[in-house]
């Protein structure tokens, strides 16, 4: 339940009175009542060792996702050459898409049956996608293998992960988070690396082939790792429900997160395409990839961090505030003329678009109560997820039919809209009483 304010002394006096007359819920204390959900270990030996499997589920799973850009421009000139960067980019954009919008039907499945069912069947599949894949040469094999196959694996996988953090954490929980999507960073970090030797050795087939057991050992890992605290059993239902939008706040932040999301995965998938296109050399596609998912997992687990203590919006909001200002003034007019300048503007952008990834989701849980978080998160992400959907084919059309600098034209005015947006939810949080000195 949450704290009075005779039982909170530590609280500033006008945090209370933002608490009392807002409607923001605290996130110190669960809103459960009492019984074992109110007790959340928020450390230990299983609660670690949970994390450390969440970890490693993210590494294959959301970490291909984030370094599929590297896939996409390799098909792009070998297997489907002959097809434009926007039909190729359809393929990645199925793929990502439905990680996201199907993730948020996963959850009731999670609270049914717990985390071992699903991660078996989602890891089985996921390391059948890559298998497949490896053998993929024309288009519809790609879309069957990858977008719909990877897809539905990917949103088991990934949602599973997350969703196994509400047992162990609360207090801590965007620390939690924050970790475990560093695990997609260190996968998107790595994979490029690993493939640009390995495409160079042994083609595609064996460099696919090679991918796919390295998933199936993070994921074996991982199964013996994850384990749920809570009783399965729930019959909760489908977490869309368009209600969610009467509440201004939601409303606000879900035009932010799409924008989000439109940039990060749009960046991810077409970054090595617009080095090439920009001129710079066939290692700088790979390497540029590698500094972005670097400082995307600092990004995704300082911030969380410091969100814990001075304020989930707060933070987010410098975050999204600062990359703007980069891309608007740095990438924009100079960013693809050296690569220092390129990985620099890469490197702040990642740690940027990291805490996003890591902090919107913990954002949502402040804008409603504990029994609603799951219907306003699945609401939220259903709406977003076409922004990935959309992102790749409208950005590499525009890639390749104008200029890199036009594209990150267009990414900068997206983003102005997302950060708008998320000024807007914290206003309606503030229930438009704008403050600065508040934790929120």
């Amino acid at each position: 339940m949450r704290r009075s304010a005779r039982q909170d002394s530590s609280v500033l006096p006008e945090e209370l009175e933002l608490r009392s007359h807002t409607g923001i819920y605290d996130t110190e204390q669960p809103a459960d009542g009492p019984g074992v959900s109110q007790a959340f270990p928020e450390g230990g030996r299983e609660a670690w060792m949970c994390l450390l499997g969440s970890f490693l589920l993210m590494f294959p799973s959301f970490g291909f996702e984030a370094a599929v850009g590297t896939v996409q421009d390799y098909i792009s000139e070998h297997q489907l050459a002959e097809y434009s960067i926007r039909d190729v980019g359809w393929i990645t954009a199925i793929f990502v898409f439905l990680t996201l919008f199907l993730g948020v039907q996963v959850g009731p499945l999670f609270d049914r049956y717990g985390p071992r069912v699903l991660l078996t069947c989602g890891s089985a599949a996921s390391f059948t996608s890559y298998m497949l894949l490896a053998e993929c040469t024309k288009y519809w094999h790609f879309i069957l293998c990858l977008s719909i196959l990877g897809g539905i694996a990917s949103a088991i996988v990934s949602t599973v992960s997350i969703s196994v953090l509400s047992h162990w954490f609360h207090r801590r929980r965007a620390l939690a988070s924050g970790i475990c999507m560093g695990g997609s960073s260190a996968g998107g970090a790595t994979i490029p690396v690993i493939l640009r030797t390995l495409f160079s050795k042994y083609g595609w087939t064996w460099s696919i082939r090679v991918i796919a057991f390295i998933a199936l050992g993070c994921y074996a890992a991982a199964i013996i790792l994850v384990k749920g605290r809570l009783p399965a059993g729930s019959n909760s239902k489908a977490t869309i429900d368009f209600r969610a939008f009467r509440s201004p706040r939601l409303c606000f932040l879900t035009v932010a997160v799409f924008s989000f999301e439109f940039i990060i995965f749009g960046c991810a998938a077409l970054l090595p395409t617009y080095v090439r296109f920009a001129g710079f050399p066939t290692d700088v596609q790979f390497y540029s990839l590698t500094v972005l998912n670097c400082f995307g997992l600092v990004g995704r687990v300082l911030p969380g961090f410091a969100a814990d203590k001075i304020g989930r919006f707060n933070i987010l909001l410098c975050l999204v505030l600062l990359t703007f200002i980069i891309m608007a003034t740095v990438w924009l007019p100079v960013g693809s003329h050296d690569v220092k300048t390129l990985y620099t503007v890469v490197a702040i952008f990642g740690f940027g678009s990291g805490g996003w990834i890591s902090l919107a989701p913990v954002c949502a849980g402040q804008l409603c109560r504990t029994e609603e978080y799951g219907r306003f998160y699945g609401t939220l992400y259903s709406v977003a997820s076409f922004g990935v959907l959309l992102t790749v084919p409208v950005g590499g059309d525009l890639l390749q039919s104008t200029t890199p600098q036009i594209l990150i034209g267009f990414y900068s005015a997206v983003l102005l809209v997302g950060l708008v947006g998320l000024i807007l939810s914290r206003w309606a949080l503030l229930d438009w009483k704008w403050r600065w000195k508040v934790k929120v």
